[in-house]
């Protein structure tokens, strides 16, 4: 199991400063406070994913008001005042205890992913007061990782490297898309994998990831990546099947690993047997996009800047119509990683979010063709003074068993 541990004292100063620069953005957007609510939110700013809502005033000390449960709470988060919440109708006056007695004129919610009932109840407790979305406050106060971020992302990455290099020997052992899962996803969980990779949105399932092999991972479905994958049923219609597992066909796996909440995500193509000579140019582009794009991703260089270098060699390659999904390809090539899979940034186009050090972002070119399969790569890479720092080590070439 993977475990980085950290002293109550270092926790404490690492969430004093995520609240810091919060709160600074509180305050030059003239917001009086935050409710935060989402669990991931509430984790990164708390140490704690009880049931509970975290007041960030925009000057001063942050109130835990906890639904349940107060004594794991009181146990699992640094935050120093912390109170029990019996009713939503207690809130006002917990903040006014905790200090909010200078008006409550604007209040920020996390208003990507609240519930509208939720939002209506908030709006009856404070009547008078205007809601603003502090949401993209929050995901951009996120983007940049401290040290200990990273160290947990790459024990992540170590995480899912010794798990690939068992993956020939599940291969052996599976006949059907769906017992490979199954055998990656209990080697996963043996090593401490909490079993969930958390996306931020509406109707965004929390899964592994996709596993597919051959033309059936050639499928389109609703998924928000590049690809798609005939799944189990119209009840889940991405990712592994009960297809079988034929030779000389390429099967994909695009499993994140977790450590402590802390992701990376990482693709590999394997294969039973020598592939198709275009899947093998294909995933040999793939590469060649991930390593121009990781060489150039240095601090202040705008994240469109990246993709459409990307484009670029799909297009040289003669491979642009296959390249990042088919026939709807979504329009990047990599997205921040962290607590959650879909962090900012994302390297896509018309996004001129210029990358900074401490950035951690998964690149994952990928190639869609219908009838043969999918080819690609994804890898963890850290913003660097230098260029990007790759943290996964396992070998990126396609894996003949």
């Amino acid at each position: 199991m993977n475990s980085i541990d950290m002293s109550v004292s270092r926790m404490e100063e690492e969430i004093s400063k995520r609240l810091k620069r919060f709160q600074d953005e509180l305050s030059s957007h003239g917001v009086d406070g935050a409710l935060v609510v989402q669990k991931i939110d509430l984790y990164y700013f708390t140490g704690t994913d009880q049931d509970a809502h975290l007041w960030v005033p925009s000057v001063g000390q942050s109130l835990l008001m906890v639904r349940k449960s107060l004594e794991r709470a009181v146990k699992d988060a640094v935050t120093k005042q912390i109170v029990p919440l019996k009713s939503f109708s207690q809130i006002p006056e917990h903040i006014r205890s905790n200090g909010g007695t200078r008006g409550l004129d604007r209040i920020g919610l996390e208003m990507d992913v609240l519930p509208v009932n939720r939002y209506l109840t908030y709006q009856r407790l404070f009547p008078k007061t205007e809601f603003v979305d502090v949401s993209p406050w929050i995901r951009e106060t996120r983007m940049i990782k401290s040290a200990y971020e990273i160290s947990l992302i790459a024990a992540a990455a170590r995480m899912a490297d010794a798990t690939y290099e068992k993956v020939p020997g599940f291969l052996r052992e599976s006949d059907r898309e769906i017992d490979l899962t199954s055998r990656i996803e209990a080697c996963y969980r043996r090593q401490g994998h909490p079993g969930v990779v958390p996306t931020r949105g509406f109707n965004n399932e929390s899964i592994y990831g996709q596993i597919m092999a051959g033309k059936g991972a050639a499928m389109v479905s609703n998924s928000a990546g590049p690809l798609g994958g005939k799944g189990l049923g119209p009840f889940f219609s991405q990712g592994a099947s009960t297809d079988r597992i034929e030779p000389h066909s390429p099967i994909l796996i695009d499993y994140a690993a977790n450590v402590q909440g802390y992701i990376a995500d990482q693709t590999r193509i394997f294969s039973m047997g020598s592939l198709d000579e275009t899947l093998v140019r294909a995933h040999e582009a793939a590469l060649g996009i991930q390593d121009a794009l990781s060489g150039e991703g240095r601090p202040g260089v705008p994240a469109e800047t990246l993709y459409d270098l990307a484009l670029e060699i799909a297009e040289a390659a003669g491979l642009a119509d296959r390249f990042m999904g088919y026939p709807d390809p979504v329009p990047f090539v990599g997205h921040g990683v962290g607590l959650e899979l879909d962090e900012l940034p994302i390297i896509g186009r018309g996004i001129n979010t210029p990358l900074a050090e401490g950035m951690v972002i998964a690149l994952e070119p990928k190639f869609v063709f219908p009838g043969q399969g999918v080819v690609g790569i994804e890898n963890t890479f850290v913003v660097a003074q230098d260029g990007m720092e790759k943290l996964n080590r396992f070998p990126d070439t396609i894996r003949v068993c």
